[in-house]
């Protein structure tokens, strides 16, 4: 007699309230129900909140909505990760309650340890909401918070803290373009994107995360190289402007007393608006967040990246820590080679989105890994 195998149903939060483009965590899930998709005899819904809407990242038949779920409790699942959002207490006890067989896992996607270390300082009034994580299975973070798992560990009073694949996939960056509705193919759209324009994308919102290195990048350049570039745009930056610290730092600067409407501090709009209008010489600075959407969106468009991230020093144009001189010189590389050294450019990034394919084989064995395991 044969045994059937039996189909295993895995859940996961999302919160469509905060949008596909506000930032990676819910680019993340759909890419992880993408990869646990593909894992045969394993099926992956969304619980969502929010209002759903028809596009290309959700699917109705794999989605229901939380109030539903627990409501009516029509699917039942085997696995439920907490990625969106987590439930209150009481909800996570009476769910379990209906099936203690059940396993629960919290997707800790953020840099938790230095967002806890900034707002212990300057968020007074931001209260914790600590899920009462006795009851959860596992905990999965991503490779680059390798360093936060005894933290992680210690405050979630939770031991079963475990590294788990970064995931990426060119599928927004994609529906970007779409939007845009130009006539011009993605290829085509690529080449006149302006590099000598500088953008900075940092969120300017906790210190891990900010333009100051990369505008004084581009300020170094400027001393030595005046004129070569033509503006200079930071995204996220329309609270910086108003910060007095901040502008007494900029009013020093060559980029602000001899160009006149070089430096732009700006809101934030879709990646793929931002580098058609603003130019496509993308600067990043980051502290213990070496992994990045606006890294692989930009190295997808053939951009020139630099940055400081060492799990990615082989692709764009690397620097180290702090070093802004050497930030500077790639500027310089880059004005007079990029363009000429672009399919190898192209070529050398394949295997980086391979790598981190939600498709990729290694991904999706090991998730089926960690969950066969759970």
């Amino acid at each position: 007699m044969k045994i059937r195998n039996v189909e295993k149903i895995i859940g996961i939060t999302i919160d469509l309230s905060h949008g596909f483009g506000r930032n990676g965590l819910t680019q993340n899930i759909i890419f992880l129900m993408q990869c646990i998709n593909s894992i045969p005899g394993r099926k992956c819904y969304l619980i969502y909140l929010g209002e759903f809407s028809k596009n290309n990242f959700l699917n109705k038949d794999l989605s229901v909505s939380y109030e539903n779920y627990i409501k009516k409790n029509k699917i039942r699942f085997d696995v439920i990760i907490y990625g969106g959002f987590s439930p209150s207490k009481q909800d996570h006890e009476y769910d379990k309650l209906k099936n203690n067989s059940r396993k629960y896992v919290l997707l800790q996607l953020g840099n938790e340890l230095t967002d806890d270390i900034q707002n212990s300082l300057f968020a007074e009034d931001r209260a914790v909401n600590i899920i009462n994580n006795l009851s959860i299975d596992q905990i999965w973070t991503s490779p680059h918070y390798e360093r936060n798992i005894p933290y992680l560990k210690t405050k979630y009073k939770n031991n079963n803290v475990i590294i788990s694949p970064y995931l990426w996939s060119p599928d927004f960056i994609i529906k970007q373009f779409e939007e845009l509705k130009t006539s011009l193919k993605l290829n085509e759209f690529k080449n006149k994107i302006n590099i000598n324009k500088v953008c900075v994308f940092e969120p300017n919102f906790y210190f891990t995360k900010t333009s100051l290195i990369p505008i004084n990048i581009v300020e170094k350049f400027e001393q030595e190289n005046p004129n070569l570039i033509e503006t200079l745009s930071v995204f996220n930056g329309d609270k910086l402007a108003k910060n007095e610290h901040f502008i007494g730092l900029i009013l020093y600067m060559d980029i602000y007393r001899k160009r006149k409407d070089f430096l732009k501090c700006r809101s934030r709009i879709p990646f793929l608006k931002a580098v058609k209008e603003h130019g496509g010489l993308v600067i990043s600075h980051q502290i213990h967040n070496e992994l990045n959407y606006v890294y692989f969106e930009a190295l997808y468009l053939s951009l020139p990246l630099i940055h400081n991230s060492n799990i990615l020093s082989d692709y764009g144009y690397f620097y180290k820590d702090y070093d802004i001189d050497k930030g500077s010189d790639w500027i310089k590389h880059i004005l007079k080679n990029h363009k000429n050294n672009i399919d190898q450019y192209d070529k050398n990034n394949i295997d980086l989105f391979k790598k981190y394919s939600p498709y990729s084989n290694h991904n999706i064995e090991a998730y089926r890994f960690i969950l066969d395991e759970l």
